[in-house]
């Protein structure tokens, strides 16, 4: 949304209440009308915020709920994302060109739970202004934009792997080597893609409110409508359609395969058999990555194309609805940098090992240096306390 737009949209509406929107990859404003009075108090109370009776989104239980869910995402994302990198490091029999690819799942997943999940969460739903500067500005929205394509990117390099190793098994198979620099690839078209977003992200007042008490909002602001429009088609097409479509294909004549069809020549040896179902593991594993990234973002990219078909439609802008849209989209897509681990963690076994000896680990180093000495349990007797902790076996 331009900023002559946002004037226009705002000029009829009051503007106590405030919710900046980064809405995937963009920040744009919500402008939420409040029943308060035509008059403006003293600016000592007018620029704090105080909520209505009906403003459920201020209410005490709202915002126990938000500081909950927001933090139970943090957490979980860098703990799951970290013991994931932690795993593949560590152990020589998980570093293939899949777990590369994970990892590098895991690694967006960070960076969107370092520089959006916390950053979004103060200044949308605390504060609702933006307080942390024009750098940050900038750098909080590319990242953003970055750590979706990464995903989504790197989700159509695994189906592609996959789609050789299982539908071309003759092909000669990428080797770690080729991950790496299929990785670095995808950061280098993630960067290029969203490069256009630091350049027009800045800080604005949109308001006579955000005038009045001197704060700013962080958004794009382009040349013109049009130009916005296009990059937001362009963005949506690159990051979501045009993957989803490929991942849908690949995915879809693997399944084929593997599920209908019976290689020849393998239909009675014991050892296929295994591998055919390890296959199919591998398949519903990323089969469920691939569906959990369409759930999380597809509400959130939904909004973004439904916001900007009516950005001149002020009575669907200011629509009381649309806080609590907004925020459901929202913290469903933060939220989607919490999941893949807990999917590896479900449906692999070398995950889940992994997983269990490295918490099982840091509960008995954590319980050494409180007794000094490790009880000799039927827990701790089975976990080995040196650096060398995770060891698959196959």
């Amino acid at each position: 949304m331009s900023m002559d737009q946002s004037e226009e949209l705002s000029n009829d509406m009051n503007y106590k209440a405030t919710y900046a929107a980064n809405v995937h990859h963009r920040n744009d404003t919500i402008f939420n009308q409040s029943a308060y009075n035509d008059t403006w108090p003293s600016h000592e109370l007018f620029c704090i915020y105080e909520s209505s009776s009906e403003d459920f989104l201020s209410s005490p239980v709202f915002q126990i709920c938000v500081y909950f869910m927001y933090s139970a995402v943090f957490l979980v994302a860098l703990l799951g994302n970290g013991l994931v990198c932690f795993i593949v490091h560590t152990s020589p029999r998980m570093k293939t060109v899949t777990n590369y690819f994970i990892v590098n799942l895991a690694v967006g997943d960070i960076l969107m739970t370092l520089f959006c999940v916390p950053f979004s969460f103060v200044s949308m739903l605390v504060l609702r202004y933006w307080p942390f500067g024009a750098v940050m500005c900038k750098v909080v929205n590319f990242s953003q934009a970055v750590s979706v394509l990464v995903s989504a990117y790197t989700l159509l390099a695994i189906s592609i792997d996959r789609y050789i190793v299982i539908m071309r098994p003759l092909k000669p198979r990428l080797g770690k080597g080729a991950a790496k620099m299929v990785v670095a690839a995808v950061w280098g078209g993630a960067i290029i893609t969203a490069a256009p977003i630091p350049i027009v992200s800045q800080l604005q007042r949109p308001s006579p409110w955000h005038e009045a008490c001197k704060v700013d909002i962080c958004s794009e602001q382009w040349a013109d409508g049009k130009q916005s429009e296009h990059y937001t088609f362009a963005l949506l097409t690159l990051q979501f359609t045009l993957p989803l479509t490929a991942l849908v294909y690949t995915y879809g004549r693997i399944a084929h395969f593997v599920w209908g069809g019976r290689p020849p020549g393998e239909a009675e040896s014991g050892r296929d058999s295994r591998l055919q179902l390890s296959k199919r593991k591998m398949i519903k594993m990323m089969v469920t990555v691939v569906a959990v990234f369409v759930v999380c973002w597809l509400p959130l990219n939904i909004f973004i194309v439904l916001w900007t078909l009516h950005e001149g439609d002020e009575d669907w802008a200011v629509w009381p609805g649309m806080p609590y849209v907004w925020f459901a989209s929202h913290w469903l897509a933060m939220s989607h940098s919490c999941y893949n681990p807990l999917i590896y963690c479900y449906m692999n076994a070398k995950y889940r090992h992994g997983f269990k000896q490295v918490l099982s680990g840091l509960f008995c180093l954590k319980l050494n240096e409180s007794k000094r000495s490790c009880q000799r349990s039927s827990l701790c007797e089975r976990i080995p306390l040196s650096g060398e902790l995770i060891i698959f076996h196959s």
